[in-house]
């Protein structure tokens, strides 16, 4: 009996195995292309309204986003009575940017201020070494430049371990040989 159990078995995989037919499947291209859609836009009235099909485009590199996905040019076009810079506020569910325009339609200077989003890698890294065994709880991100560049920026957070709290200052370090400096 084992022996007629263990031959239906093996000529069951055999079987099986024979009809298995490989399939040859054309190539296939994907492409990535988190861009911004307009979902409605009234420049004479100063409305434009943004929705990210990529949901950290937007806190990711605000100034980029706002280049690409803001026309200055038309809304300036659209205003008649335009005199000196123009301020531009971009908005998402945890934080805005600010940025200034001057007649050309060129950025002057930018602010940015976030909240609750996920750190940079260095910057983690540099908050757990500093602090094991705390828990942070909410932070904040602030950064402003001049043109399209960011010249300062700094991290808040709150850090947490059991019932003590405490607030920590961080300043990523534009230099190579230091992360970021603690204040």
């Amino acid at each position: 009996m084992k022996k007629i159990i263990t031959l239906i078995l093996v000529a069951g995989w055999v079987l099986s195995s024979y009809s298995q037919r490989i399939i040859q499947l054309e190539e296939t291209r994907l492409n990535f292309d988190p861009t911004a859609e307009i979902v409605f836009e009234d420049y004479a009235n100063g409305i434009v309204k943004v929705k990210e099909k990529f949901s950290t485009q937007f806190r990711s590199d605000a100034i980029s986003f706002m280049k690409k996905n803001f026309d200055i040019l038309r809304y300036m076009e659209a205003q008649d009575n335009i005199n000196g810079d123009i301020i531009v506020t971009a908005k998402c569910s945890n934080g805005y940017i600010k940025a200034t325009y001057n007649q050309d339609g060129e950025i002057v200077n930018n602010y940015q201020k976030f909240k609750n989003i996920p750190l940079p890698y260095h910057v983690r890294n540099e908050v757990y070494s500093q602090n094991k065994g705390w828990t942070m709880t909410s932070n904040k991100y602030i950064a402003y430049g001049r043109s399209d560049q960011i010249e300062k920026q700094k991290y808040i957070m709150t850090l947490e371990r059991g019932k003590e709290k405490t607030k920590m200052k961080l300043t990523p370090s534009a230099s190579i040989s230091g992360v970021a400096s603690i204040d």
